[in-house]
């Protein structure tokens, strides 16, 4: 009875690592305003070509995140407003244009597979991209020379009165 007690308890410890290991699905990297943002957000935003991070930056994935952290937030102020739904044929040629910066519906598909990514999540993506430029045409003009940094100040003054939680450390 003792032999078999310990070959059991032996068992149990060569088996217990292997199911104390859980799979990692994803990483909530930064949490906005009570929206999580997570490692998918920032992989399919880099894949994809979504965002144009500050490339002074050592660390993309950290360049990436705040430029999602800032795109949250620009959204939840465009959906305060309510600006015009842009055309369904501007949405189709923005989704295309994504398409051929990846090269092709094939590494598209590939990229979603890895992300998490759907069409109909693109979709929305590039619907909120022309939701904002309407958004920032009506609100701060088109013509003005200090059109850009008034956007700048007005995105920072967004995150100072934001609930923005950072969860990513950039390695160092």
């Amino acid at each position: 009875m003792s032999r078999r007690a310990v070959l059991v308890a032996i068992a149990a410890m060569i088996v217990a690592p292997s199911l104390a290991r859980a799979e990692i699905i994803d990483r909530i990297m930064a949490v906005v305003n009570g929206q999580p943002l997570t490692l998918s957000d920032v992989n399919a935003a880099s894949m994809l070509q979504l965002l144009t991070p500050e490339t002074n930056r050592p660390d993309r994935t950290s360049a990436v995140l705040d430029r999602l952290i800032e795109r949250t937030l620009i959204i939840g102020e465009v959906d305060r407003y309510q600006p015009p739904e842009p055309a369904p044929e501007e949405i189709d040629r923005r989704y295309n244009v994504v398409v051929q910066r990846v090269n092709g519906e094939s590494n598209l598909q590939k990229i979603f597979t890895d992300t998490g990514m759907t069409a109909d999540q693109l979709r929305r993506w590039v619907r909120d991209d022309l939701r904002m430029e309407t958004y920032f045409n009506q609100r701060f003009g088109t013509t003005d020379p200090s059109r850009g940094k008034m956007i700048v100040d007005w995105v920072s003054g967004l995150r100072r009165r934001a609930d923005v939680t950072v969860l990513y450390v950039a390695p160092s």
